[in-house]
């Protein structure tokens, strides 16, 4: 079945012409939390939440009392798929040409980033100590002009393992993190030659399976601190470094191939809270992230705000790759219901071609525990 999928897959992708080839590459370099898609992905300078255990650990310091979530499921979708989806639904309506004409329609999508996943994120926090896990099953398929097919997709998966402290009269959190990270799945470029040896093939062998699966575990670590001067606004410095070193993965399995290392990233932001009541709150932040690594600028930076209602309520907005993000969360104990948007720009550079920009949908909820 996974075979006959991939031929489908990339027999549709001939037909597809694009003017210029695409990075199709978001920059997860952690578990993505819905709360802070939101906010523009600006949440390294915040971690006051589970979501702490991927962003910065040293926020579990800083929180003061248990959290658990076990049934927490999430579904992120973009809107270029779920167009996709509705149009190839409507051409199945023909009676006729059918293939050809789901063909044609899928030359307007060339280079448009197809996305849709499945996230689990069950996790116990307490005071100075986390543990969690942050799965996702889904992926991305890109088309490209020269012919090209760019597949990633698979079981991705974070379960780390964290501990902070406090320091200077709780005004400055330190924070660490230990964990494992597990991929099974394909990555891969898809060109004619290689299409056309997989489809000529009649049975699997290990040659082909092995230019197809990548599957392996690694371990990494995290650091993180806070460092909040003054009660008056909470102003806040947040610094964080995921994968130190880079993290490397072995192979799982002879017929895969292991897994490209994930390389270190330096994040930093600042946070402060302009209006602070006892019942309410709107926070800002303003963040940088992954600023190491061989990308634009414009993908870097971040920012966010929020109003928060007691712990009930809590609306985000903010600036991600340079496009609005929003979303909501609300929390009447047993139910909690989480909702993101945002946009996610595949060119090298934000703002060059809106073609290449998918908004993308996350909706989350947690039930009893």
């Amino acid at each position: 079945m996974f075979k006959l999928a991939l031929k489908t897959f990339m027999f549709l992708g001939l037909k597809i012409i694009l003017a210029s080839p695409v990075q199709a590459a978001e920059n997860r370099w952690t578990h993505f939390g819905v709360r802070p898609l939101a906010m523009g992905n600006a949440f390294v300078s915040v971690a006051d939440d589970f979501n702490a255990l991927f962003y910065n650990p040293a926020g579990l310091a800083r929180i003061s009392s248990w959290d658990g979530e076990l049934l927490n499921p999430a579904i992120s979708f973009g809107t270029n798929t779920s167009d996709s989806f509705s149009e190839v639904l409507e051409l199945f309506k023909s009676d006729s040409e059918k293939l050809a004409n789901i063909l044609n329609a899928l030359e307007d999508k060339t280079g448009k980033n197809l996305h849709f996943a499945i996230d689990w994120a069950p996790h116990l926090i307490f005071r100075n100590f986390g543990f969690g896990l942050g799965l996702r099953i889904g992926g991305d398929l890109t088309a490209h002009s020269d012919i090209e097919i760019e597949v990633k997709s698979g079981l991705d998966i974070i379960m780390p393992f964290s501990y902070a402290k406090n320091f200077l009269n709780d005004r400055l959190s330190v924070g660490a993190t230990v964990k494992a990270r597990i991929f099974a799945g394909v990555k891969e470029n898809f060109d004619i030659e290689s299409i056309d040896e997989f489809q000529s093939s009649n049975d699997s062998s290990e040659t082909d399976d092995n230019k197809i699966v990548t599957a392996g575990n690694g371990l990494g670590g995290d650091v993180g601190i806070l460092f909040t001067p003054i009660q008056t606004m909470e102003p806040t410095l947040g610094i964080s470094i995921t994968d130190i070193g880079g993290t490397k993965f072995s192979k799982r399995g002879d017929p895969a191939k292991a897994p490209e290392n994930i390389l270190a990233s330096v994040n930093t932001g600042f946070s402060f809270k302009p209006y602070n009541t006892k019942f309410s709150y709107v926070r800002v932040a303003v963040e940088a992230h992954s600023i190491n690594q061989p990308i634009h600028y414009s993908k870097k930076l971040h920012f966010g705000t929020e109003w928060a209602v007691s712990s009930i309520f809590s609306i985000q907005s903010g600036l991600n790759d340079g496009y609005l993000s929003g979303g909501f969360e609300f929390d009447v104990g047993l139910l909690n219901l989480r909702y993101a948007t945002y946009a996610v720009d595949h060119g090298p550079i934000v703002g060059l071609n809106n073609d290449l920009v998918d908004r993308r949908h996350v909706i989350q909820a947690k039930l009893l525990l």
